[in-house]
């Protein structure tokens, strides 16, 4: 006989996600009050599941705004306990007042690495606007325009932190928040490797962006978060772009299958994929063109000029690269 957290979860799974503009509110609530009323689940126990059906909205929920809708749930919902139990015995829906037994959370790997994730983010550091001599260092290292980089700032994607010793800016997204130090240095693992960029502790995402897909009929697929900021820097240079945007892989790694919902999401529009300049992109690229495409996506990929490995190798003298630029986007 299944757990309850598991008949939980699949019971959760049938329900529809939450989408902006189509009722994305009263689809959240309704996941909640399943959960710690139909249920009889505590709010710990509800939040690893809630987070799963999180993944597939569009555009995901804050975790603080999952953990609001819960205990809105569980308060103000009017519904009785275990309304969705009838045919299991009272005593197995009785809320406890002592926590669950591990046991029960062997039973949902899942839903343990959820919750384990979970607790790592409450540990993030904490995020503050970056200022304008930040965003002008920024320019200075990478060539991403002050325009494009307010433009993030103003979408809530870019922020500063402090990462132990060093001063960041970090792209944030939902449940994914990936850092680049200010002096241009990379970071050092225990290990003694370098590494250029650090994803934070209980990072979750397979592309970055999606909270910019909106209704744009036409999609820029390029790899590597720091992409997204490189294409905003193009958009904003050749103007008239309002009929484009920007989506990112967080690694030429990401694949759809781990996000069905926003594969979903982009039927019907063009993508255009702009694949970094080596095996592991090429062969990202071919992958995501089959899955596009499958999904009803008008996908094509546009390759690099000979001797650029990447959109940033591009932006650097934007004036000289227009043509090579402007064909991205006919």
């Amino acid at each position: 006989m299944k757990s309850i957290l598991e008949r939980a979860s699949a019971y959760l799974a049938r329900m529809p996600v939450s989408v902006s503009g189509q009722g994305g509110h009263t689809a959240a609530f309704a996941a909640a009050v399943a959960l710690v009323k139909g249920f009889g689940l505590s709010q710990e126990e509800a939040l690893p599941l809630l987070l799963q059906w999180n993944h597939h909205c569009l555009p995901p929920w804050q975790e603080s705004e999952l953990r609001h809708k819960l205990r809105s749930a569980a308060t103000t919902s009017g519904k009785a306990d275990g309304y969705l139990l009838v045919d299991v015995p009272s005593a197995a829906i009785t809320r406890r007042s002592t926590p669950p037994q591990a046991a029960v959370f062997r039973s949902t790997p899942d839903a343990d690495e959820a919750a384990r994730r979970a607790e790592k983010r409450l540990r993030w550091p904490t995020f503050y606007l970056p200022e304008s001599n930040d965003l002008m260092d920024i320019e200075d290292q990478r060539g991403i325009s002050v325009t494009a980089l307010r433009h993030l700032v103003d979408r809530g994607l870019l922020k500063n932190a402090q990462c132990g010793q060093h001063y960041c800016y970090v792209l944030h997204e939902e449940r994914f928040a990936q850092a680049r130090r200010y002096d241009g240095q990379p970071f050092l693992t225990p290990d003694g490797r370098s590494l250029k960029t650090r994803n934070l502790p209980g990072s979750e995402g397979v592309f970055f962006g999606r909270s910019l897909l909106r209704d744009a009929p036409n999609v820029l697929l390029v790899e590597g978060v720091i992409g997204l900021a490189e294409a905003a820097t193009v958009f904003c240079f050749l103007g008239s772009m309002h009929h484009w945007t920007v989506l990112a892989a967080t690694s030429a790694s990401s694949r759809f299958a781990r996000d069905p919902a926003l594969l979903q999401a982009l039927a019907g529009r063009h993508v255009r994929i702009l694949p970094d300049a080596d095996e592991a992109g090429l062969n990202a690229a071919a992958s995501w063109l089959t899955d596009l495409r499958s999904a009803g996506a008008r996908a094509d990929v546009m390759e690099l000029p000979p001797g650029h490995k990447d959109l940033g190798d591009l932006i650097f003298d934007l004036k000289e690269n227009r043509e090579t630029l402007t064909t991205l986007f006919q």
